[in-house]
């Protein structure tokens, strides 16, 4: 279900999302920054997003899971520590959820289940992508924020012409 939020709350995060896919495209895909940046630039995506969003603006849940997981693989991507990668970046993921738990109490818009997915769709794509090469390619990644931020995009312009401004946030 997709949630009512003000069309400028919508707006803003559809550029923080762009805006993230920019950064990824400039880094990795046309730089040369290795692809274990992805998760991070992810997570830090979109937590701008959940910043501009405020308290209860979402996207809270999967900012907080991506920034720690990517936060552990860009940690064992770059430093290579002598510990193993896997449970690196549980411990990542893990720590982004309860930094999420934290919030949650403070009336921050963090969904438990919103971070478990993330967590699920994050384990399927590192278990599938010796199998998908796509999957392990940052082009990808810059075209699904760039779809999700005009698809956010979308919804501000059909919140602006349902009330013919802004949209109370639920």
């Amino acid at each position: 279900m997709v949630r009512q939020k003000a069309a400028g709350i919508r707006a803003r995060q559809a550029g923080a999302l762009l805006a993230g896919a920019l950064v990824l495209e400039l880094l990795e895909v046309r730089g040369s920054a290795p692809f274990y940046w992805t998760p991070l630039v992810l997570g830090l995506t979109y937590l701008l997003a959940a910043v501009l969003g405020g308290r209860r603006g979402g996207y809270w849940s999967t900012a907080c899971v991506l920034v720690g997981w990517g936060a552990g693989v860009a940690i064992v991507g770059s430093a290579g520590p002598s510990l193993d990668t896997s449970g690196v970046y549980l411990a990542g993921a893990g720590l982004g959820a309860l930094v999420g738990a934290g919030l949650a109490r403070r009336a921050f818009d963090v969904d438990a289940a919103g971070m478990a997915a993330t967590i699920v769709l994050g384990g399927l794509v590192l278990a599938l992508s010796p199998q998908v090469s796509r999957l392990d390619q940052a082009s990808t990644y810059v075209a699904l924020l760039a779809v999700i931020a005009v698809i956010n995009a979308g919804l501000a312009v059909a919140a602006r012409g349902r009330t013919g401004g802004e949209t109370a946030a639920t």
